[in-house]
């Protein structure tokens, strides 16, 4: 189960990759980590640094993707979003945090264009 599960939130992290190029947005990094946590993907929309957590989704169980997001996270990726502007030199820079839900239709292949049933984005999230 946790290699579907592992599995499932790449696949999802990769589409939500593909929809912010296609939106425009300049991809820096994906699961940029220290010890302190993850941020699944830093993208740039024109000037501000988008700090991008990822839900998958595959059915309808255990609610939405967004509400797989609770408070702390935010706070972790908000942070972690700050450390990594310190480490790159851009603390003045505009940054928000962004969550995407991607739901992976249970039945396509990876590779098959009807692989995503659905995905959305929720931009400048707060916790």
């Amino acid at each position: 189960m946790k290699r579907f599960n592992l599995d499932k939130g790449r696949e999802g992290e990769q589409r939500a990759v593909e929809f912010l190029l296609k939106k425009g947005y300049q991809i820096i990094e994906r699961n940029w980590r220290t010890r302190f946590g993850e941020i699944d993907i830093v993208a740039k929309d024109k000037e501000v640094m988008v700090f991008v957590e990822v839900k998958t989704k595959t059915g309808n169980q255990f609610g939405e993707p967004w509400e797989m997001v609770n408070r702390h996270k935010l706070e972790q990726v908000r942070k972690m979003g700050e450390v990594y502007l310190a480490k790159n030199g851009l603390s003045d820079a505009a940054a928000r945090v962004d969550v995407i839900g991607v739901w992976l239709n249970p039945t396509s292949r990876k590779a098959s264009r009807d692989a995503v049933a659905k995905i959305e984005q929720w931009e400048n999230v707060e916790s």
